[in-house]
């Protein structure tokens, strides 16, 4: 059964959690359709860009952004001094005349448009140093390796039942594309894995499933870390975030502790897996999930997908980008 379902307007800050999410082309609706770009700049004042993550820029778990669908609208607050200091702007804003520039995460590539010096100012403020708020509008990024069930990567290494299938126009799909999230349209993780997680922390500790910024959570796998091994599900019709810096007791070690038995893939032998990245697409991308959903695992595999993003087999062993 889903348990929970978490929207994040922004790549890298706070989310919010949903009652009823629309599936979208890349992920739930508004999912990850803005991000802030950090100015850094060389000895001539000329400006280059970097996608802020919250691994690296710890202070971003300090902003939460909801969305609010009927006023189409997106509010952004600063969580630090506990003050009514909020921001809001057009979860759909128009890109006519807006300046752009091209923007990279875990090099896969697009362009972005800025979304003017009012909004961007009101984040460089609090995060401390010079940042652009941009909007995807209607890009979309490559998703590099074979992660996308519909690239060209993935059929090839599929069963030639589906491959035959992707030769014809009218059953073919196009190779799945995303906004700023990560590596896939949704992260689907598990309250027993969670569970399992806390049971390594210190007494009186449980981890916040939150901070894996998962999509949807699910109740009832049969094992931690089962959904490892899932292929395919089917949903029936029926940091610190106080204080924006690496928590000091046993919580802020949870990616040391995982370390000990969740390297578990080949491909990317040095991060813990937890979780399992998911697409969706066709006709599927208009319906509606809701929070007690019955969910049915309708294909295992029967080994762990290796990764194979390019430059990301080491993903988080260091600060480096």
């Amino acid at each position: 059964m889903r348990t929970w379902t978490g929207d994040y307007p922004m790549k890298g800050i706070r989310g919010f959690a949903l009652e009823k999410a629309r599936l979208g082309p890349y992920g739930f609706e508004g999912d990850r359709t803005f991000c802030l770009q950090k100015v850094n700049r060389d000895d001539n004042n000329d400006p280059s860009y970097e996608t802020m993550l919250i691994g690296y820029h710890l202070r971003l778990a300090l902003f939460a952004a909801s969305i609010d669908y009927d006023k189409r609208e997106i509010s952004v607050s600063w969580t630090e001094d506990k003050t009514n200091d909020s921001i809001c702007f057009p979860l759909n804003p128009s890109i006519t005349d807006r300046k752009t520039l091209e923007v990279s995460l875990h090099v896969s590539t697009t362009q972005a448009y800025d979304m003017g010096d009012e909004l961007s100012q009101w984040f460089s403020d609090r995060l401390g140093h010079d940042a652009r708020l941009v909007y995807i509008g209607n890009g979309s990024r490559a998703v590099l390796g074979s992660l996308a069930p519909h690239s060209s990567k993935a059929l090839n290494n599929a069963a030639l039942s589906q491959r035959i299938r992707n030769m014809v126009p009218p059953l073919a799909y196009p190779p799945e594309r995303l906004v700023f999230n990560d590596l896939a349209h949704y992260l689907v993780v598990t309250e027993e894995s969670n569970n399992q997680v806390s049971s390594r922390l210190d007494e009186g500790h449980a981890m916040d499933i939150t901070k894996f910024r998962p999509n949807i959570v699910v109740r009832g796998a049969s094992d931690p870390f089962a959904e490892d091994f899932w292929g395919e599900l089917n949903f029936s019709i029926t940091v610190d975030y106080k204080t924006g810096k690496t928590a000091t007791d046993d919580r802020g070690m949870v990616w040391k502790k995982l370390n000990k038995d969740r390297r578990v893939d080949k491909g990317a032998k040095y991060s813990p897996v937890f979780g399992r990245y998911g697409y969706c697409f066709g006709d599927d991308t208009n319906k509606s999930l809701t929070i007690g959903q019955r969910v049915a695992v309708t294909r295992k595999n029967a080994q762990r997908t290796t990764f194979d993003w390019p430059h990301l087999t080491s993903f988080g062993v260091s600060q480096k980008k």
